[in-house]
């Protein structure tokens, strides 16, 4: 397992551990509420990664309530209150989602979770009665889900998550589409907390999307996205800036470039850079989508004056997708022939090792309501900027150079076709 000290992977022994201490220290505090009225649930998750070693790549864990204790167990129940089946990898999306208590949480949960895995992913059977045994069951899943981190077998979660083709695609192409990679209504809040960002003078853009509601945390660690920005990037990649355009009627007004200003020419061979575009309405040839120069990339340079247009290509998808261009592809703006606004969010992300456009901001509310995997984007995960009187941090160098070094071997996996 590849963990820093305080985070574990989805229903490993640590993690098992830790929702024993949990739940003692709950059971102490809630014992009137509990009221000896027992309760009992049980889960299992079929195809887990294979360096967790579990029988049969099966995951599985019970708490049983009794009254007065509650006992956590490494076994599988059918009979349980409460019983919940599924894919692991769908388990552990749902897992990482903290604020189940805030009201529509568990709905918005299930509905992401299904739209990128599944309506199957993840099955439930029974419930629980109880409003306390609800309660504290919620209290586990969010402490939990702040500890849980990605699964970090690239290639098995790019298989499970049906990305093995994408990212052998942006690897070839230069990007790759995730249609509906977030719902509908999904995308309509996110578009809706976009423009009540957006300032009177600030009509066209504005950076530090990250700090300005809930949903943009959400968005920024959708976990299909995250999969290509680790493929393209490498685990540990900070935002370098996550922004909105809005953009009505007329011309594009952002010209053919690429991501790498200040970049020599050669480019280097590997990303340092990667953008991931979100549409939150439908982007047809009218609406003004982004169009790409596929495979320019491979140029390893800047377009020239007047080059490239001929060989680009409009990015249509529907709302809810995002498109992610990275290793310096060219790229516009283009025109928009529609009435009205299109509004997009750009995630911007650097390889760990750059620095960011945006400076960040280590908000502990904001780490505390989310899952480790927000802390990595913010650069928490990585031993720069760490500097103590005592030296360097190389427990987190140490954990980062694993990382790397297991990501970039299952990438190859993925591109040799052995994934």
């Amino acid at each position: 397992m590849i963990t820093l000290p305080g985070h574990l992977e989805f229903l490993s022994d640590a993690w098992l551990d830790d929702a024993r201490r949990f739940l003692k220290r709950e059971e102490d505090h809630r014992k009137d509420r509990l009221g000896g009225r027992p309760f009992s649930v049980s889960e299992r998750f079929t195809d887990a990664p294979p360096h967790l070693k579990f029988p049969d790549d099966a995951a599985a864990w019970s708490l049983r309530y009794d009254g007065e204790t509650a006992h956590v167990s490494r076994d599988f129940d059918p009979a349980a209150d409460l019983v919940v089946e599924g894919d692991y990898q769908a388990g552990l999306t749902a897992a990482q989602f903290v604020g189940v208590l805030a009201p529509g949480a568990m709905t918005a949960m299930s509905r992401e979770v299904a739209r990128m895995c599944g309506e199957d992913a993840i099955r439930v059977k029974g419930s629980l009665k109880d409003e306390a045994a609800r309660e504290m069951m919620a209290l586990l899943h969010d402490h939990m889900g702040r500890r849980t981190v990605e699964n970090p077998d690239l290639a098995h979660r790019a298989a499970r998550q049906g990305l093995t083709g994408k990212i052998r695609e942006m690897e070839e192409q230069g990007y790759t589409i995730i249609e509906r990679a977030i719902s509908p209504e999904f995308a309509d809040e996110v578009r809706k907390a976009t423009l009540r960002a957006l300032l009177p003078h600030q009509t066209i853009s504005m950076n530090w999307m990250l700090y300005h509601g809930r949903e943009f945390e959400r968005l920024i660690q959708n976990p299909l996205l995250m999969t290509l920005i680790d493929a393209s990037l490498g685990r540990g990649a900070v935002i370098a800036s996550f922004s909105s355009i809005r953009k009505g009627p007329g011309p594009g007004v952002i010209p053919m470039h690429t991501d790498y200003s200040h970049v020599p020419e050669p480019y280097p061979e590997f990303a340092l850079t990667g953008v991931g575009v979100w549409a939150l309405e439908d982007w047809t040839l009218t609406s003004g989508p982004t169009w790409i120069v596929p495979g320019s990339h491979k140029m390893r340079r800047h377009p020239r004056p007047g080059e490239g247009h001929n060989a680009g290509v409009p990015i249509e998808m529907p709302k809810g997708s995002v498109v992610f261009f990275t290793h310096g592809v060219w790229h516009w703006q283009g025109d928009r022939t529609e009435p009205g606004d299109r509004v997009t969010l750009h995630a911007h992300f650097n390889r760990g090792i750059l620095r960011s456009l945006e400076p960040k901001k280590t908000d502990v509310q904001m780490l505390h309501r989310n899952a480790p995997r927000l802390g990595e984007m913010l650069g928490e995960d990585d031993w720069f900027d760490k500097m103590s009187a005592a030296g360097r941090d190389h427990v987190r160098f140490a954990h980062m150079q694993k990382l790397h070094t297991f990501t970039e071997k299952r990438k190859r996996a993925i591109l040799e076709g052995a994934a």
